[in-house]
């Protein structure tokens, strides 16, 4: 199979594509100085906060912290994976992609042998379903279920006849694809050539991943076959805690950017509720809705509604849902809780079908917020007209107020519990204050609080520049004697010393590659060149920490910027190995001795400058 040449994409592809260009495709873009801004393309606000700089070839929001390069920013806006990525943008920039020595050209999906039989697979289904034969599971889906014919071909429904070897019979070419459908869980084997259909006398309901191909199923009994309901195992195509049924629905019919996304509990919910009408439902499949799934929905909304049942069980499922969504929150995101009716024992199906779509969107807008629905279940298990039992509630609901990750959330919680039972707010926060977390003896860090750890040191904020302005570096490095200052740095076991010095090793390399031309040297090439993607994680992060320029991005504020940080680096450590020198005997040895004269020039050189 074939390898996209890592070189091709740092040295070629990404030098070619000026990233404004390639977004200003997309989006309307509006020159900020040496930069451009829009309204993010990855979450909802009124006032420009997404950054493209062409001098990284990068993009920045200050909103939702979204970030990348040319590649990273088509993943997302197109909500396609890499190598489909690395063909846009070859496209776009009008050159041949290169492979690995050895690899054949042309991107091969290394799954798509089998994403090619699950559609057959759903294809076949759906065939017997408007068959003679699925005529009990097109009745379950037309009249119980009051599914037009149109929706039942979007959804590509389907129909698993009774027989054991439909599969093999009808969708298998070969024993390769009968073995490659065992691994995806279509077929079972039990050992001695005895195989059958994981599915039999179900109707099939297709799983599709974010792209639209067809990744897993589910199937429902039509009799009292025990479970109901049943899912295809975990494969390689198919994660269930990281899918949503109905994501790739709601994505495709909002162009990505629904402005709310609802979790209701079942496939049939999702379905019943597209056909009324209602964009943007989505269910977990088989299991609790995990916090990589919600992570997942606020990737493209910044509003989540969980919708259940009015009963015990359903506010269960809701306190679930609210106790593995809240370490993922961020401020500019909101999830809310919707409870439908307990005594009319109703769900989204039934809601809509019976009294219409409104019905269900009424009970969408009314509701309830994060700090209501924490109040309110707290609220539900304790006698609150007991002083005792009142106490228990009030320490109870502090704790996990405490344990809010959001200072802004966490202040709302605060205010409404101080509402609702007629205390101070001074009170309340002195109670949450004095609370232990819920699972911890201290509460969680709020985000806001912990602040950026990365620029601490000098050196980091050296790595952080020659990964923001490489250009500057190249140009410095004869005048300013880079080499001789990272042996220094190496000489003085300043942490960071290897990782600064393969950097402006990197940034040579690139340069002399290129003969010194202009503009070929960013943040995103260099980034593209690292391997491990434990540093790229951490480059990552130092590309977009604030040095503190401001928004002159000018080559000469870049060489101040420059020059001013090198002494810096250097300042602590010289002094520390000096008096560490001088009060050894360390310093009577040759090495000792060397390193004692090279110490005593540099900071008489400095002493000099200074003066």
């Amino acid at each position: 199979m074939p390898h996209i040449s890592r070189s091709f994409i740092s040295e070629r592809l990404l030098p070619a594509v000026p990233i404004e260009k390639l977004i200003g495709s997309f989006i309307k873009l509006k020159k900020s100085g040496s930069n451009y801004v829009c309204c993010c393309p990855f979450h909802h606000e009124k006032t420009p906060s997404f950054t493209v700089t062409p001098s990284k070839n990068m993009f920045y929001c200050f909103g939702c912290k979204e970030h990348g390069d040319a590649l990273a920013f088509l993943m997302k806006y197109r909500n396609i994976e890499f190598p489909d990525a690395v063909k846009e943008l070859a496209e776009f920039a009008n050159i041949p992609i290169e492979y690995d020595e050895g690899s054949s050209g042309g991107y091969e999906d290394r799954y798509a042998p089998m994403y090619e039989l699950l559609d057959r697979c759903a294809s076949a289904f759906t065939r017997e379903l408007f068959s003679p034969e699925g005529r009990e599971g097109l009745d379950y889906f037309v009249k119980k279920r009051a599914l037009t014919r149109d929706t039942i071909l979007k959804c590509r429904l389907g129909y698993a006849p009774p027989g054991w070897h439909f599969l093999e019979e009808k969708v298998c070419r070969s024993q390769d694809e009968v073995r490659m459908l065992e691994q995806l869980g279509m077929i079972v084997d039990h050992g001695g050539g005895r195989r059958f259909s994981m599915f039999r006398g179900r109707v099939m309901i297709p799983i599709f991943d974010r792209k639209g191909r067809v990744i897993s199923f589910g199937g429902r009994t039509l009799g009292d076959d025990q479970p109901k309901y049943m899912n295809t195992k975990e494969t390689p195509v198919y994660r269930k805690r990281n899918e949503l049924f109905g994501l790739y629905e709601a994505l495709k019919a909002s162009n990505n950017r629904p402005k709310r996304l609802v979790v209701v509990e079942g496939y049939m919910d999702v379905i019943s509720v597209r056909q009324a009408g209602i964009e943007g439902a989505v269910a977990s499949l088989g299991t609790a809705t995990t916090p990589d799934q919600f992570k997942q929905m606020f990737r493209y909304t910044k509003k989540v509604i969980c919708c259940y049942d009015g009963d015990a069980a359903g506010r269960a499922a809701a306190w679930h849902a609210l106790s593995t969504v809240t370490p993922v929150l961020t401020d500019d995101v909101e999830v809310r809780f919707a409870f439908l009716p307990d005594e009319q024992k109703v769900d989204p199906d039934s809601l809509v079908r019976t009294k219409g779509p409104g019905a269900f969107l009424k009970f969408l807008d009314e509701a309830q917020s994060y700090p209501d629905f924490l109040i309110a279940h707290c609220k539900a298990s304790h006698n609150l007209s007991d002083p005792g039992d009142r106490a228990r509630f009030l320490s109870e609901v502090s704790s996990l107020i405490r344990a809010i990750p959001l200072k802004a959330l966490s202040e709302v919680c605060m205010q409404q519990l101080s509402q609702d039972q007629g205390i101070s707010a001074a009170r309340v926060e002195e109670m949450v204050g004095a609370a232990a977390g819920p699972d911890e003896g201290q509460a969680s860090p709020r985000r806001d609080e912990q602040g950026d750890p990365l620029l601490t040191t000098p050196m980091r904020k050296f790595i952080a520049f020659c990964l923001q302005h490489p250009m500057a570096v190249a140009r410095a490095s004869d005048s300013f004697k880079l080499s001789e200052f990272i042996r220094l740095c190496t000489l003085l076991k300043i942490p960071g010393s290897e990782q600064a010095r393969a950097l402006v090793e990197d940034i040579s390399r690139v340069n002399g590659a290129k003969g010194g031309g202009p503009a070929v040297i960013t943040t995103a090439v260099l980034l593209a060149r690292q391997e491990d993607p434990r540093v790229r994680g951490y480059y990552d992060r130092l590309a977009n920490a604030d040095l503190g320029m401001g928004d002159d991005s000018s080559m000469e504020m870049q060489l101040r910027c420059l020059s001013r940080l090198l002494p810096e680096v250097l300042e602590k450590p010289f002094y520390d190995r000096a008096q560490r020198l001088a009060a050894s005997e360390e310093s009577l040895n040759k090495i000792g001795l060397y390193e004692s004269s090279v110490i005593s020039r540099e900071l008489g050189r400095r002493a000099r400058r200074q003066g």
